[in-house]
């Protein structure tokens, strides 16, 4: 990539007493404190327009805008597809390591920039948001009246997403439901850590075992709420976290550590893998009485694919259980649905 010069802007959000480098040190982990306090000496940040020192006490709302200089934008994997396209909709297989949107350190080779360069047409936008290590399907919708037709926020239309994962331990029976309301926490040492409490969101996941080896699980998922890493957030609170993250699995000690220095291979071994073992495999979106658009992605990637074949899983959606956990499904999402019609 060359380097790149631009600029960025963002709103604060939830400033709480922070002063700005401390704000910035909380939100934007990919800086370390000193980094930023550097990054505001060189007069790389404005907030509401003026040139940014440190020491401001922020509010709700301010427009905080970061110039990018000579900068040498992270490698990531480009192997992302085109799956499925009709007119205002399409299927794209996501790898895993590529964001969708831009991040604090990748700012072009995102997912929405790809496609949008792959069709040549600015109007594709991304649906739904897959986290950076999460591999498999991402929606795109064609202009604003696709979007709005197909977004899963849309009272018209109906989504139902898959996920196979594999985890460290199994979950507490071969099938069920986990129904508990996330939310983060302001004292929790990661703070986009979700976790189980009261005030939380109201989440629901169904799943399904579909494989043991080894004390780990190949586990297929479907996600009737869209909290926040709410997967990740659900199996860890059952006691099974996916292999590979940083955040939910042995305390968060890996993600803490990543915000020193780089991790090393003892690291990933006692992870079990460089990445988290979630895959997004098929998708379905309905929308005003439409019969649904539906997709299918089987690139789990070689980490997901040395402990568990995708194979495993499509032999599974051959049998009379994947129609149940289909219809289990589809009954759940349409329940919450209608509850959130009449509330």
């Amino acid at each position: 990539m060359p380097k790149i010069n631009s600029s960025f802007t963002a709103k604060i959000r939830n400033p709480g007493r922070d002063t700005l480098v401390e704000y910035l040190s909380r939100r934007f982990t990919y800086h370390s404190r000193l980094e930023w306090e550097g990054l505001l000496s060189l007069d790389r940040l404005q907030l509401e327009g003026t040139a940014a020192r440190g020491d401001e006490t922020l509010r709700e709302g301010q427009s905080l805008r970061f110039a990018v200089v000579d900068y040498e934008e992270p490698d990531v994997p480009l192997d992302f597809r085109i799956l499925e396209r009709g007119p205002d909709l399409c299927f794209v297989h996501k790898p895993a390591g590529m964001p969708v949107h831009r991040t604090g350190k990748i700012f072009f080779q995102t997912l929405a920039n790809l496609v949008r360069e792959e069709l040549a047409d600015d109007a594709w936008a991304p649906l739904n948001r897959l986290d950076r290590e999460t591999s498999g399907l991402s929606a795109f919708a064609r202009g604003a009246d696709a979007i709005r037709a197909y977004s899963p926020a849309s009272p018209g239309s109906r989504w139902l997403k898959l996920y196979l994962a594999v985890t460290r331990g199994l979950p507490p029976s071969a099938s069920g439901r986990i129904e508990a309301p996330l939310g983060e926490l302001p004292d929790s040492p990661i703070r986009s850590r979700m976790h189980v409490h009261a005030a939380g969101k109201p989440a629901l996941t169904l799943y399904r075992r579909l494989a043991e080896r080894d004390g780990l699980a190949l586990i297929a998922v479907a996600p009737i709420t869209g909290r926040k890493h709410q997967i990740r957030a659900h199996l860890a609170h059952v006691g099974c976290p996916l292999i590979g993250d940083k955040i939910y699995s042995l305390d968060g000690k890996a993600y803490l550590k990543q915000l020193d220095r780089d991790l090393d291979e003892a690291d990933y071994l006692e992870l079990g893998a460089k990445r988290h073992l979630l895959h997004a495999f098929c998708l379905r979106i309905g929308a005003h009485a439409q019969a649904p658009h539906e997709a299918w992605d089987w690139d789990v990637g070689s980490e997901f694919a040395r402990v568990f074949k995708a194979l495993e899983a499509r032999a599974w959606c051959a049998t009379p259980d994947f129609n149940a956990f289909l219809e289990e499904a589809m009954a759940a999402r349409d329940a919450r649905a209608e509850s959130a019609g009449g509330a």
